[in-house]
């Protein structure tokens, strides 16, 4: 076994000596991610990987030398929600230098990024060619593409066109032992042709990297379905529903997303809103006293024929289902309307920092947790019961923690479902409170078949694989194959 200045030296050889620090305050810094307080592993050594002007980088020479002497390693992109925190040290792959936007071809309407670049990136290369990603993206700047890609991809239009991962048409991985691999359109690359779908003649193998956290190999480039685009064809509404509507908002739900009118449907509680409306931001005047619940609607539209039919198809749905239109909401928390405020406008905000979502949202706290799965539109009624019952057992809810709800519509008429609890992570109080409520939201979801986004074995134990059977051994046997010595992000899925 390799000693650690071993170790450092060899990537040093690599990769050269400014990129490779075993520095503390760099090892603190890189563990951070938006899971604090949960994960505070460190790595051993962190290496910061560089692409040159023609997409030349070292990840290969990396992994193989990993490979070789056995050395766990993490890949990691931006901030990260927590399965980019190494479990076992070993080294920290740091993704950002590798971001170049490779191709736009507005005929075909793909781009090819390297897996590094931030979602901000490709949207701004986009927009110069009049396109956009059908599913638009959250998180600000600092989300890098693989990563999205890693753990399935949240973001705005999901009601309509699905994941991140689903607009994946092509897939530059590189494995444990070094080897690198093109998949659906990318393995295409090179010929006359050149990329232009998914499908090629082999089976689809996409799939095992768009959801495997980093756990079978690292992406290095990534090719996207890209649509015509832009903003000022996105229309913003909001319409809330009392506390006792969720019933009424399942049913307006299932019209909306079976009907395919909606570009994106993202439902809220009033928690998101109450240091928002004590602090002046919203008009409290111009909010029902009784609304509880608020549907943040998009429309796509390209002029105002096509916004006529869609808006007449909405407004239908919500107002047979007792929906309130909350223009107060629509004008100030999403999209362009809300700059005129001075406001960040949903979904343009950014999530951390002074003027970032969290800093409007909650008071005397330092990190948040949460929960993210999915489960049918028809269960959001038990689902939203069982977690406000347990927030009052944890002595969560209260407008201290902010215990909002904060979940995306899917195109598989489902909820992307996202329970929020802010806290203090140095109070060992309110931490015991946090980890019982996760504990109780584990136990009764797992026990109605819920989804997790990205689960690992270390973050949500063995369950959710378990009862996948044969399946999950399918899974670990390909691990095994492509991973023999599970150096890849061990904890993922074994």
């Amino acid at each position: 076994m390799l000693s650690l200045d071993e170790i450092v030296s060899k990537l040093k050889e690599i990769v050269g000596p400014r990129l490779v620090s075993t520095n503390p305050i760099d090892k603190i810094n890189y563990q951070h991610t938006l899971a604090y307080g949960a994960y505070k592993a460190l790595p051993d050594v962190i290496v910061r990987v560089e692409s040159d002007s023609a997409g030349r980088h070292s990840v290969a020479k990396i992994l193989s030398f990993a490979n070789e002497h056995k050395i766990p390693i993490v890949a990691k992109g931006g901030v990260g929600m927590g399965i980019s925190s190494p479990l076992k040290g070993g080294i920290l792959l740091d993704m950002l230098g590798m971001d170049k936007i490779l191709e736009v071809n507005p005929t075909q309407q793909y781009v090819i990024a390297e897996g590094g670049a931030s979602v901000y990136g490709i949207h701004h290369a986009l927009r110069q060619h009049g396109l956009m990603l059908p599913n638009y993206g959250t998180y600000g700047p600092s989300v890098v593409i693989g990563a999205m890609i890693s753990k399935g991809g949240i973001g705005y239009g999901m009601t309509r066109y699905g994941w991140i991962a689903d607009m994946v048409i092509g897939l530059e991985v590189v494995l444990a032992n070094g080897e690198t691999v093109r998949l659906g359109a990318l393995a295409n690359q090179g010929t006359t042709f050149g990329p232009f779908q998914k499908w090629i003649h082999l089976p689809d193998l996409m799939g095992l990297f768009t959801l495997s956290a980093g756990g079978l190999g690292i992406i290095s480039k990534v090719c996207l379905r890209a649509i015509e685009g832009r903003r000022e064809w996105l229309h913003d509404y909001c319409y809330s529903f009392r506390r006792d509507q969720l019933e009424n908002i399942q049913e307006a739900m299932l019209g909306l997303v079976k009907g395919e009118v909606v570009y994106d449907i993202h439902f809220v509680d009033r928690w998101q809103y109450h240091w928002p409306m004590e602090d002046g931001l919203y008009d409290k005047s111009k909010i029902p006293d009784d609304a509880w619940f608020f549907l943040k609607t998009i429309l796509f539209a390209r002029d105002a024929e096509e916004l006529a039919y869609k808006e007449k198809r909405m407004r239908k749905i919500y107002q047979e289902q007792r929906g309130v239109e909350v223009r107060e909401i629509a004008e100030k928390s999403m999209g362009a309307k809300a700059q005129e405020h001075g406001l960040h406008g949903w979904p343009d905000f950014h999530i951390m920092g002074p003027d970032g979502w969290c800093s409007s949202v909650v008071r005397h706290t330092g990190m948040f947790a949460v929960t993210s799965k999915m489960y049918p539109i028809v269960f959001l009624k038990e689902m939203y019961d069982l977690d406000e019952a347990a927030k009052r057992e944890c002595g969560l809810w209260d407008p201290e923690h902010s215990p909002q709800h904060d979940s995306y519509v899917t195109r598989d008429l489902a909820m992307k479902e996202e329970y929020f609890v802010f806290y203090n992570p140095y109070d060992d109080a309110d931490v015991a409170k946090l980890r019982k409520w996760m504990g109780m939201v584990a136990e009764f979801s797992n026990k109605r078949g819920v989804v997790w986004t990205a689960p690992t074995v270390s973050t949500k134990g063995p369950y959710p694989y378990q009862r996948l059977t044969n399946l999950y051994d399918l899974v670990k046997e390909i691990k095994q194959m492509v991973d023999p010595n599970n150096i890849l992000n061990p904890g993922t899925l074994a």
